[in-house]
């Protein structure tokens, strides 16, 4: 999926939270795994809900073990999540990072917000993403078509994007790192000039960022 606004929000991270953007420093997650240094500096953990999609998609920076970590176990869960129905599966951000594509009209019946009972079934599939607290950044991203006005498709993937949030709430996942995005009708990713481009368009986006707990296994 192409972001127009990618670097500058790249851009903007780095002068906000300078550790990140400082190549001779180390990075938040590098120092929370320093646990033989005796003045080990205590490093607050991103408020995630303050980022956009973009920024929390820039973070964490691995180092060279990480990456291969992250690498390995990342493959091995797209393979279980491709098993499942209802979703495409992919890999980004040189295998780091799990994008899901969900089509909303497998998980809500037209212009509603209350999940379909069929829903169930998909997004149980992801609760074992949720089991360990900060083992996964989960972003759910909600989309729309452009029939109707900003205004309404805006709400309506609010709406949707926060029923998603509450199932997995309801259903034991670890909420704590799931961040939820209404992102209205502002990226198509087909044009809407078709009945086929505006079913595209009308979907959820899931992407599993790496986090810490991954490398404290």
């Amino acid at each position: 999926m192409k972001r127009p606004h990618l670097m500058i929000a790249l851009v903007a991270l780095s002068s906000v939270l300078p550790v990140w953007g400082n190549t001779t420093a180390d990075s938040w997650i590098d120092k929370l795994f320093k646990r033989n240094d005796k003045a080990q500096e205590v490093v607050e953990h991103p408020k995630l809900p303050e980022l956009t999609v973009d920024e929390n998609l820039a973070i964490p920076e691995l180092d060279k073990k990480q990456k291969a970590k992250a690498v390995k176990l990342q493959a091995i869960e797209a393979e279980r999540l491709k098993k499942s129905e209802g979703m495409s599966v992919e890999l980004m951000r040189d295998n780091e990072v799990i994008h899901i594509t969900i089509a909303a009209s497998t998980l809500f019946a037209p212009n509603e917000t209350t999940l379909l009972d069929s829903s169930d079934a998909i997004l149980r599939s992801l609760l074992p993403c949720l089991r360990t607290p900060d083992y996964y950044h989960m972003l759910l991203v909600m989309h729309s078509d452009n029939t109707g006005n900003e205004e309404y498709n805006y709400a309506l993937t609010t709406d949707r994007v926060s029923a998603i949030y509450d199932w997995f709430e309801i259903n034991g996942g670890c909420v704590e790192y799931v961040v939820p995005y209404a992102a209205g009708s502002f990226e198509p990713i087909v044009a809407n000039n078709t009945i086929a481009g505006r079913a595209k368009n009308r979907r959820l986006e899931i992407y599993l960022i790496p986090a810490e707990a991954m490398f404290k296994k």
